[in-house]
């Protein structure tokens, strides 16, 4: 498949996702920020305000008290609507019956994040990159919702889990990148580190 009909299948899996950068005056704050804290970020999500807090190198995100943060410490944040391109092996994961079939015939498994690797499209990944936060990280703090990256350590990326909702990516500005999952089965958030 070329770059066109890449895209062009690409087009019903872009998704909304918010970023977050500073705030103006005249704007709503939404998020605050600042990594050299414990609560290295805070947000309202579903009605109450949540921190991802880091302590003895772990990372968890849990209801917290904002009266008992000092927030002129942190920056405020603003959201920004844009769009997310899927990344390439979750386009080929998740694709129509003709992406499917080019898959096989390139002896490839839609299951198989290495697989998927070995005939990655660079045009594709180029657009891709161009969408996510990541790679445009120039003022954003964090972003929800979209798609998450996919982590060549993952034997199979956690987006992929159907029991798992991706949530957030934090700290764009510096690393680590801390993603946020819910388990929906376990009723339960999970923080993950990332380095490049």
């Amino acid at each position: 498949m070329n770059v066109d009909q890449l895209k062009e299948k690409a087009q019903p899996m872009i998704r909304k996702a918010q970023v977050f950068v500073s705030a103006n005056d005249s704007n709503e704050i939404i998020a605050y920020a600042n990594e050299n804290e414990p609560v290295r970020f805070l947000i309202k999500h579903l009605d109450q305000w949540m921190g991802l807090t880091e302590e003895q190198d772990e990372f968890s995100f849990l209801p917290i008290d904002i009266e008992s943060v000092d927030l002129h410490t942190y920056t405020a944040l603003e959201e920004r609507t844009i769009e997310i391109y899927p990344p390439f092996e979750t386009l080929m994961h998740y694709g129509d019956e003709e992406i499917q079939k080019w898959i096989t015939e390139n002896d490839g498994d839609k299951n198989d994040l290495f697989s998927l690797f070995a005939f990655a499209s660079d045009e594709y990944t180029d657009i891709w990159m161009d969408s996510h936060p990541i790679y445009s990280n120039d003022g954003i703090f964090a972003y929800q919702g979209g798609w998450a990256m996919t982590w060549p350590e993952d034997d199979v990326p956690m987006q992929w889990n159907e029991d798992l909702e991706f949530l957030f990516q934090i700290g764009l500005q510096d690393e680590p990148f801390i993603e946020v999952f819910y388990d929906k089965k376990n009723s339960s958030y999970i923080c993950v580190e990332r380095n490049t």
